[in-house]
């Protein structure tokens, strides 16, 4: 299989965060990136389930990260209302 590099800048904390459970798991972060990359990949074209709970996790960083500017939640839609 050929392969590619992927640059991309995160925050230290994730950075740090990923580097300590690619150790914990022994591997390389290079292997642990390509490995949560894959799973989520594999999510996004499973059952409806894994689709789901793709998207709810993605949604919930997406929440933690427009909390963490400041921005009012004033009329922002609930879960339940995302994904009913």
């Amino acid at each position: 299989m050929a392969l590619t590099q992927l640059n991309t800048r995160v925050p230290e904390e994730l950075a740090a965060s990923v580097r300590a459970r690619a150790q914990r798991a022994g591997m390389s972060v290079q292997d642990y990136v390509a490995d949560v990359l894959a799973a989520d990949e594999e999510a996004a074209e499973g059952p409806e389930d894994m689709r789901q709970a793709r998207a709810r996790a993605h949604a919930a960083v997406a929440y933690k990260r427009w909390l963490g500017t400041g921005r009012s939640e004033a009329g922002a839609m609930t879960m339940d209302e995302v994904f009913g």
